[in-house]
């Protein structure tokens, strides 16, 4: 099996290396007019014929670890995360028409244990997608169809977030200073995240009609791209991944497993130590140098499936634990075709330890164990 370990890479050098991405795009003005010095053309979406491949997913995903302040004074401690995706396909057709097919989906984690989410999706002509995300260009900017919710920017102005549903309004301004970092596997999955690993976050939040500022706020933020012949899901069992943040340090791991792997193994693994104060990579491990132990298995019934509650990446001298606990369920499971998934999305908002050569911290987390359908299929759960 043929495996590309995930690289660390400059902002320059992604430029570099894409050139073949950016040649249909506009020039090099951002979303408002402004110039952009370096233009990342990693930041703008992507079509399937981009990669010459059947099957193409691609989304924006942002998570924060924020305290809320009202005028009265009430203060409450959340964690959060919002992901606006559209996946393509010249088999997504409908009289004779291409569609693309596009979603959001948001998870808010409150200090009780409590939760909300929501899904959302529709489909669309392809030939009217880029009204709503902006195609080979050196910033983000999706706009989902209801024109209530839109991420837009880049890693040099900063990125906004406008998203609105329900009793839910977020009025959000993430920033990062640090260089972005690249993770990219050729098997199982065949995907590329490009991550602004750490960031700050100002604005507000409406819940219930009362508002709040945020404050006391780190973010996360990264844009992943899945591509393949088959839709994406079915090309492995799952995969783990966090970002754990603490006084000094951040970690990101990834890991997927194989349809070969099931519950007990990962075909590719990697995991990166960044100082989150100037993004500088103080270790990294891929593949046997990392050692995952997944306990305290949680059978998950209504899912036909299971999932660890106590995770531990360890290297020669790193460890990271986190307890996933306060759960967010993303079922998008379809048991007749098992091309899909369901993800299970925690928040630890204290907690959470990196130990890097004996020196000990705590922090927040944010953890997702996805199993697919076609997963499940092969390997029952059993606890």
């Amino acid at each position: 099996m043929s495996i590309k370990v995930g690289n660390i890479m400059s902002i320059l050098l992604v430029v570099m290396c894409i050139t073949g991405l950016s040649a249909a795009a506009p020039t090099t003005l951002g979303p408002f007019g402004t110039p952009v010095k370096n233009a990342d053309f990693t930041e703008g979406g992507h079509l399937e014929t981009d990669f010459d491949v059947n099957f193409m997913a691609e989304w924006w995903y942002i998570n924060g670890d924020a305290r809320l302040v009202a005028s009265d004074g009430e203060k409450q401690d959340i964690g959060f995360f919002v992901t606006m995706a559209h996946q393509e396909s010249p088999l997504f057709i409908k009289d004779g028409t291409q569609l693309s097919h596009l979603l959001t989906f948001y998870g808010l984690y409150f200090d009780d244990g409590t939760t909300i989410s929501d899904y959302n999706e529709i489909y669309v002509p392809q030939t009217v997608v880029g009204d709503h995300i902006a195609l080979g260009t050196p910033y983000v900017d999706y706009t989902y169809p209801d024109d209530l919710k839109r991420f837009y920017g880049s890693a040099l102005q900063g990125y906004n977030l406008n998203y609105l549903f329900n009793d839910l309004e977020m009025d959000l301004f993430f920033q990062t200073n640090i260089d972005k970092t690249i993770d990219h596997a050729d098997q199982p999955l065949n995907f590329t995240t490009y991550g602004n690993s750490y960031g700050t976050l100002h604005g507000s939040i409406i819940l219930d009609g009362k508002r709040y500022t945020v404050t006391q706020a780190e973010g996360y933020m990264d844009h992943m791209i899945p591509i393949g012949d088959i839709p994406w899901p079915m090309s492995m069992h799952g995969w783990s991944w966090f970002e754990v943040t603490t006084k000094k340090y951040q970690v990101v791991a990834y890991a997927v497993r194989g349809l070969d792997d099931g519950y007990d193994n990962y075909s590719y693994k990697h995991l990166t130590l960044l100082n989150k104060h100037n993004g500088k990579v103080l270790a990294e491990y891929s593949g046997d140098d990392i050692t995952i132990t997944e306990t305290d298995w949680i059978n998950e019934p209504e899912y036909n499936r299971k999932r660890p509650s106590v995770v531990t990446f360890s290297a020669s001298d790193l460890n990271v634990t986190l307890n996933a606990e306060n759960v967010v369920y993303l079922d998008r499971s379809d048991p007749i075709n098992a091309n899909k998934f369901v993800d299970f999305m925690a928040f630890q908002p204290d907690g959470a330890t990196i130990q890097y050569k004996g020196n000990i911290e705590e922090g927040s987390a944010f953890y997702e164990y996805l199993v697919s359908d076609i997963g499940a299929l092969w390997y029952p759960p059993t606890v």
